[in-house]
């Protein structure tokens, strides 16, 4: 039996591939299960410093798995679904998600759990949950595309094609299907040429500062500042990068 969740790691980064292609990637809770481990592994992977995160070239994710969702008793399948938003949207790495075909519904929502989003030309992105009766995640939406944009699209049951979405600010690149993949991982190749703690906490403080006031922000991040320092290797990546654009002792 093929696994659900394919890893390949290639350090620095590693390409996650959803694999239940028959079932356009639905998320049932076997998929969400092995999707919370290989990102928990790569998460503690001192190897790996980026992620990209993929459902293949014709799809990325169609949402939750419909006939589940109607089989299981709705508080046990949110109380498992808390582990695995949570392992998603605040994965501590950096995450790239490459999304062909369609991403709706719970698939939208494991889209925005990249900090760069890729999407393949023509690709749709929705949230058709408004139809269901029930609410969908705002987070990550309000941070990519603003309060009112993020409402009205959730509250018209909105799906947009790539080009729009990019307009929107809502997809970072949208490029030809065939290249999707590999423009993915130049994204991931990026961010992974930098030290690991650098971006770890980077990433950490960019979400976390959203929340708080302008001078409780500044503190924060002077904070993140300090325990980078705190690594000790922040004087030799100087001399590194002094040494690199020719600036000596003497200059």
């Amino acid at each position: 039996m093929e696994p659900l969740v394919i890893v390949k790691r290639t350090p620095p980064l590693a390409i996650v591939e959803l694999n239940r292609k028959n079932k356009r990637n639905a998320l049932n809770m076997a998929l969400r299960d092995a999707l919370e481990d290989a990102l928990s592994a790569l998460e503690n992977d001192g190897a790996i410093k980026t992620v990209v995160l993929t459902g293949g070239d014709a799809f990325f994710c169609a949402g939750y798995d419909l006939q589940e969702m109607i089989d299981t008793d709705l508080r046990s399948l949110m109380h498992r679904g808390h582990e695995y938003t949570r392992i998603t949207y605040f994965f501590k790495k950096p995450l790239v998600t490459a999304v062909a075909g369609f991403a709706l519904a719970g698939g939208f929502d494991l889209a925005l759990s990249g900090d760069v989003i890729v999407a393949a030309a023509g690709a749709k992105l929705g949230r058709p949950e408004i139809g269901w009766g029930v609410n969908p995640l705002m987070s990550k939406l309000r941070l990519r595309i603003g309060f009112s944009n993020a409402l009205r699209m959730t509250l018209q049951g909105t799906t947009w094609e790539a080009e729009e979405a990019r307009r929107m600010g809502l997809v970072d690149f949208v490029v030809p299907q065939i290249e999707l993949l590999a423009a993915a991982v130049r994204q991931a190749e990026l961010m992974a040429k930098y030290p690991l703690p650098a971006l770890v906490t980077t990433k950490r403080a960019a979400y976390a500062v959203t929340t708080m006031s302008p001078e409780d922000a500044i503190a924060y991040e002077l904070g993140v500042t300090a325990e980078l320092m705190a690594e000790g290797t922040l004087k030799k990546n100087l001399q590194d990068y002094a040494a690199k654009i020719g600036i000596s002792k003497s200059s």
